[in-house]
C-alpha cells in the first residue's frame, strides 16, 4: 500500500481572496450569499467562481449512527503525532486532560504523551506476530468502555488514518452503535524526517514523496514502487524487514545499491536518533545501533541534502549522526 504526492498537480488554485456578496437569483426571487473566489491577484488570468452557501451535500448522513449512547458512551480516535507532546494538536492535549476518560491506546505512543494522559489507560501490546489478536483486545476494550458509558479515547500514533487502521476502526465503531469523533494528528511520514534534518523534497533533487507501509494485510510485502531518481519514498512500520526491503528496492525496483537511506527513530523523544547509510549498508549499521520501532525510513537523495560532509574524506557522513540521548557536557 503506498500514497504517492507530487509537485506536479493537474489543477492548481490559490484562493487569495474570498468575498462575501448578495446575489438575487430571478428564478427564485431570493437572496442568496455566494463567496467570490479569485484565484490570481497577479494579473494573470486564471479561474473566478463562486460558491453556493444553500448547496448541501448529496452525502447523508442519516443512516450513521449517533456520536454518543444513551447511556453517554462514545468514542474519540485521537492521533498522537511521533512523540514530542509539544507536537500534539491543542484538540488532543485538552481532550487527554479528561480525568473521567478511558484511554484505549497503542503501544508505540511515546511516554511522554502517555503521561499527559490524567484518566485510566489500557495499552495494547501489539507486537509482531500478534497484530491482529492484540487489535481484537483493543476493540473489547472499547466495547466494554461505551457500554459503561464511558468516553473512550482510541489513542494511536501519528495519524490515524495514515497506516492506522482508522478507517477500519471507525467502521467497527460504528458497528458498536456509535460514530466516532476524529481528531488529526501530525503523521510521522512527513515530521520525522524534518525532525531528523531530512526534507522529503527539495528543488532540483525530489518533487515527489511516496509513503509506503513496510507490511501489507496478513504480513504480506506491499508492492514496490520502481526507482526514479528525483522521488523519495518513506516507510512507516519497517524497520523489522529493513534488510529484505532493501535487497528487493535493489533486486526488484532497480534502486542503485548506493541510494543514500535514512533512519529516524523516536522522532521528537528525548531518546530520538537518526543513523543514515545507504541500500547497501542500511542494515548492518541499523543492527550495530540496534535500532527499533518506532522508526521511519526515508529513501532517496533528500537524505544527504542537510547532513555535513566528513572534513577528512569530502564524503558525507555516516552511521549514527544525530543522537539526542547524549548528555552534552
Amino acid at each position: 500500500m503506498k500514497v504517492i504526492l507530487s509537485a506536479v498537480l493537474a489543477l492548481s488554485i490559490s484562493c487569495s481572496a474570498f468575498v462575501q456578496s448578495p446575489v438575487f437569483t430571478h428564478a427564485t426571487g431570493l437572496q442568496k450569499d455566494i463567496f467570490s473566489v479569485n484565484a490570481y491577484t497577479d494579473g494573470d488570468s486564471g479561474i473566478n467562481g463562486v460558491v453556493d452557501l444553500s448547496l448541501k451535500s448529496n452525502v447523508s448522513k442519516q443512516n450513521l449512527p449517533p456520536s454518543e449512547l444513551p447511556n453517554g458512551g462514545r468514542i474519540s480516535m485521537v492521533g498522537s503525532g511521533p512523540g514530542d507532546p509539544d507536537l500534539l494538536t491543542m484538540a488532543a492535549h485538552k481532550i487527554l486532560a479528561d480525568p473521567d476518560a478511558l484511554v484505549v491506546s497503542d503501544r508505540l505512543v511515546s511516554k511522554e504523551i502517555l503521561d499527559l494522559i490524567q484518566g485510566e489507560i489500557k495499552i495494547a501490546r501489539k507486537a509482531p506476530g500478534c497484530a491482529d489478536s492484540a487489535q481484537e483486545e483493543i476493540y473489547r476494550w472499547c466495547k466494554e468502555g461505551i457500554d459503561a458509558g464511558k468516553h473512550v479515547i482510541r489513542l494511536k500514533i501519528g495519524d490515524p488514518f495514515v497506516f492506522g487502521r482508522g478507517g477500519e476502526e471507525v467502521l467497527k465503531f460504528r458497528g458498536y452503535g456509535v460514530e466516532p469523533k476524529v481528531i488529526p494528528g501530525v503523521s510521522s511520514a512527513f515530521s520525522a524526517p524534518l525532525l531528523g534534518s531530512i526534507p522529503v523534497t527539495h528543488r532540483g533533487v525530489s518533487n515527489q514523496v511516496v509513503m509506503c507501509t513496510g507490511y501489507g494485510r496478513d504480513g504480506t510485502s506491499p508492492d514496490l514502487i520502481q526507482y526514479h531518481k528525483e522521488q523519495t519514498i518513506v516507510f512507516l512500520m519497517a524497520v523489522g524487514r529493513l534488510r529484505q526491503l532493501c535487497e528487493r528496492l535493489i533486486a526488484m525496483a532497480g534502486y542503485p545499491s548506493k541510494t543514500p537511506v535514512g533512519i529516524i527513530q523516536n522522532a521528537g523523544c528525548p531518546n530520538q536518533r537518526t543513523v543514515v547509510g545507504n541500500m547497501e549498508t542500511i542494515a548492518d549499521l541499523a543492527e550495530k545501533y540496534q535500532v527499533a520501532a518506532p522508526s521511519v525510513i526515508v529513501v532517496g537523495e533528500v537524505v544527504n541534502v542537510l547532513l555535513e560532509e566528513d572534513t577528512a574524506t569530502g564524503e558525507q557522513v555516516v552511521g549514527l549522526i544525530q543522537n539526542m540521548t547524549a548528555v552534552d557536557a
